[in-house]
């Protein structure tokens, strides 16, 4: 039977009759509410001082953190749902996130990469600093051992004097002059050899010696050298404090190269030092810069970190052309333009509040609308704001709401119709025989299964005697209500002439003879009406353009089929339809069965079109005979076997006639 679609409003959500108090109680009563119960009187115990054990302690200690994750997620949800229940609310979110977001994103991006680019110039500007010291002092240490005569006598006075320039910037320079490893002249600590792996006549940079670390320019000449060594303290980077306002802490530490950048590491009392020097400077960002540096016994190269902090506006101004202060007119453009931004930005703010009034109002609308619908009012139009997207969505739902009343309207018709029909169904089938309806000595099994609610197939089981019995199966041409109305009058005509006549080929002629003088020209009924007579042993039958009889003799086993000439009732009317039709007769048998069946079964289709056929019905009621008498012993087991073929056969296809059977068996 198909599927019956049935419309119907939803039923209107009412809330809870105890509120949150009945929440609050049935969430107790659930497992997950006596845990929570559970994990708090736990906790109760432990703050009034019980003793409660370790392992309980913790797990309660889990416990009341999820519930508590778990309530702040509800709560969070709650008021997520609650703020943003309005579309206006969504889309000013929405557009906020839009418009905000990306500006934050951005002025973070341009204050990172500024901080990050003055950083790195005042980083550099450091170790420059350093490394022009050292090429300073490769200079004049080459520059004071040219033309130097080694053997003079004052030889430390002569070496002053050409080193007092390099004294007046490096007040604490030490120098030595050594000639095949025995020093002439000198001050201070300078070193007198040089290591193995100076190979080159000068050397210029930052070196570390013992635990000291100077700035040392070395030249080589014939037989001697000269080495010049400043030492790397504040006096270093006083000039550069004074001309770019970068104060440098030297860190300590060390400096590890990693594939992802460097990673700077020093102690807790260097990083004490270094945060109480870093504070003597002026505020600022605070940044690092390295300096490579040379151990002066193996040459081995590092990395030296120093601390640097630096005001960004002072170094900005300082780096800026004498003539004009780029810093001030960098101030004055961001100024301008973010002024400009934020008018545009108010602009689009503004068209944004409009445009999102104008879409949520018609959206309102619609809320309102589905709301109406809802509680079954379809009468309530939608109030049409803007011919625009909304607009066409207001007025088709609009169209809608009259289209569903009307769809209501024939839907209740619709209703009607079925529960008529249903009423014909039963009326139909009470048509057929009911109860048990038989002959001694002859076995019946019968079926009916209408395609629709009411069909056109009709059979019946005439007690004409204590010995004999009419049996007729009979097809109305179409389906549906047409159909049982014209199987009903041939269920009024069959009873009323199967007491005159005896013959079925005269019953027959007389019903066409009825028929044809009141049916409709375009609807026949194909009909096969069989007298059975267990007395004589016979079974006398004619056919009026039915499906042929399939008899199964029981001595043989096999099956042929019973077609005698004849045309269906209300086909002819005159004197063709007698002068065609046919009646035999045919001998009863022990065993034997015949089988009367509309074309409901032999032409049942299945998903490829393909038709079950009469010879598939002949094997299996061959079939369903050879089982024998053990398994098969009676019709209604043939009935099923036959109906479980056909279904297998047509599978998931749908039934598109009506399917009748008499299964007739001599015991």
């Amino acid at each position: 039977m198909p599927t019956r679609f049935r419309f119907r409003l939803p039923a209107p959500r009412t809330a809870p009759a105890d509120g949150a108090l009945g929440r609050l109680r049935a969430f107790a009563r659930r497992r997950s509410g006596r845990l929570l119960i559970v994990a708090l009187l736990i906790y109760a115990l432990e703050k009034v001082g019980l003793p409660v054990p370790d392992l309980v302690s913790v797990l309660d200690r889990i416990v009341l953190w999820v519930f508590a994750g778990w309530g702040l997620f509800r709560f969070g949800r709650y008021l997520v749902r609650s703020l943003l229940w309005r579309i206006r609310s969504k889309l000013l979110v929405s557009y906020l996130f839009i418009a905000v977001v990306p500006l934050v994103l951005l002025t973070a991006f341009f204050v990172l990469a500024g901080f990050l680019g003055l950083s790195l110039v005042a980083s550099y500007m450091v170790s420059s600093q350093i490394d022009r010291t050292a090429q300073d002092l490769l200079t004049v240490a080459k520059a004071s051992l040219a033309g130097l005569r080694l053997d003079a006598a004052q030889l430390d006075r002569a070496l002053d004097e050409r080193l007092a320039s390099a004294r007046t910037v490096h007040p604490k320079l030490s120098y030595a002059l050594v000639r095949q490893g025995r020093r002439l002249a000198g001050s201070g600590d300078a070193t007198q050899a040089l290591p193995s792996w100076l190979k080159a006549p000068g050397f210029a940079g930052l070196v570390k010696q013992g635990e000291e670390e100077r700035i040392r320019g070395v030249w080589r000449q014939g037989d001697a050298f000269l080495v010049v060594d400043a030492p790397l303290d504040d006096d270093l980077f006083a000039e550069l404090k004074k001309r770019t306002g970068i104060g440098v802490v030297d860190t300590g530490g060390r400096v590890e190269k990693k594939k992802a950048g460097i990673e700077v590491h020093i102690g807790k009392e260097e990083e004490r030092r270094f945060e109480e020097r870093i504070e003597t400077f002026d505020g600022g960002p605070v940044f690092f810069s390295v300096a490579e540096r040379t151990d002066w016994e193996t040459g081995k190269t590092d990395l030296k970190p120093m601390g640097i902090r630096y005001s960004p506006q002072a170094l900005v101004r300082r780096l800026s052309p004498a003539s004009m202060d780029i810093g001030d007119a960098l101030v004055k453009g961001l100024v301008v333009v973010g002024a400009t931004f934020l008018v545009v930005y108010c602009v689009a703010l503004v068209l944004g509040l409009m445009l999102a009034r104008s879409i949520t109002r018609s959206i309102h609308g619609l809320s309102v609308g589905t709301q109406r619908l809802r509680q079954g009012d379809f009468s309530h139009p939608i109030p049409i704001h803007s011919r625009d997207q909304l607009g066409e969505l207001a007025e088709s739902f609009n169209v809608m709401a009259h289209g569903i009343q009307d769809l209501l309207r024939e839907q209740a018709e619709k209703e009607r119709l079925e529960e008529e029909l249903r009423i014909a169904r039963q009326i139909q089938m009470s048509l057929l025989p009911q109860g048990t309806v038989g002959l001694p000595g002859l076995r019946i099994a019968a079926l009916c299964l209408p395609a629709a609610e009411v069909g056109g197939d009709y059979y019946d089981l005439l007690p004409l005697s204590d010995t004999k019995m009419g049996v007729l199966v009979a097809d109305v041409s179409g389906k549906g209500t047409s159909a049982a109305l014209y199987m009903a009058e041939l269920k009024g005509l069959v009873l009323s002439l199967s007491r005159i006549h005896d013959s079925p080929a005269r019953l027959l002629g007389e019903a066409n003879r009825i028929l044809a003088a009141n049916m409709d020209p375009r609807s026949f009924i194909t009909m096969t009406y069989a007298v059975v007579d267990t007395a004589a042993r016979t079974l006398r039958y004619a056919r009026a353009g039915h499906n042929p009889m399939i008899h199964l003799e029981a001595k043989t086993g096999r099956t042929h089929v019973l077609a005698p000439q004849g045309i269906g009732l209300g086909m002819d009317r005159g004197d063709r339809f007698e002068e065609v039709l046919e009646e035999k007769v045919v001998k009863l048998e022990q065993g034997d069965v015949f089988v009367f069946f509309t074309d409901g079964l032999s032409e049942a289709m299945n998903a490829d079109a393909e038709l079950f056929g009469e010879r598939r019905l002949r094997d299996v009621v061959e079939a369903a005979e050879s089982v024998g008498t053990a398994e098969m012993d009676d019709t209604d087991d043939m009935k099923e076997r036959i109906l479980t073929a056909v279904r297998d056969f047509v599978g998931e296809a749908a039934q598109h006639d009506d399917m009748t059977m008499v299964i007739l068996k001599v015991a």
